[in-house]
This record gives structure tokens, sequence and C-alpha cells, in this order.
């Protein structure tokens, strides 16, 4: 994981080593209803996404290079008094 500050924005990478991504699937991730899951609903990530649409920022994925997945997310940072 790594964090990063600029002033105006707050970002976060996630990443894992795990099997990634079966192209195009990285781009249906947050649609949904669609699981990759024997048992999943397909709701955390599309949940995630409005959740952080509705703060003014933005949430995507792409595999990682060498294996795995990165999740980006990226917040407005607050502003005292706004």
């Amino acid at each position: 994981m790594s964090c990063r500050d600029d002033g105006e924005w707050v970002s976060m990478i996630v990443a894992d080593t795990g099997p990634g991504f079966r192209d195009p699937s990285h781009e249906k991730l947050f649609e949904p209803f669609y699981t990759t899951k024997r048992h999943g609903l397909g709701m955390g990530l599309h949940i995630c996404r409005s959740i952080i649409d509705s703060h003014g920022g933005r949430i995507w994925c792409r595999p990682r290079v060498g294996g795995g997945a990165e999740f980006h997310l990226q917040l407005p940072r607050s502003r005292a008094g706004s």
C-alpha cells in the first residue's frame, strides 16, 4: 500500500500478488452484480465507487506488472471552513 497527499488530493494504491484479472474483466469489476466469486454478490466494489464518487473522488483498478492487481483511490483533500 502506498499513500500520497499533494495538498489537493489524497491518493492511495493497494496492490496484491494474486492471480490478477482476466482481461478485460477488470473493467467490469465496479458494475453492480458482477462477481468472480462462486458465492459473491458483486456489490462491494460498486458500493465503494458510489461512496467515493459522492465525495468527489474516483477509484479504478488495473493489472499489476508482474501479476496481481492494483486498486487506485483518489479523494479531494478537505479544507477547513469549506
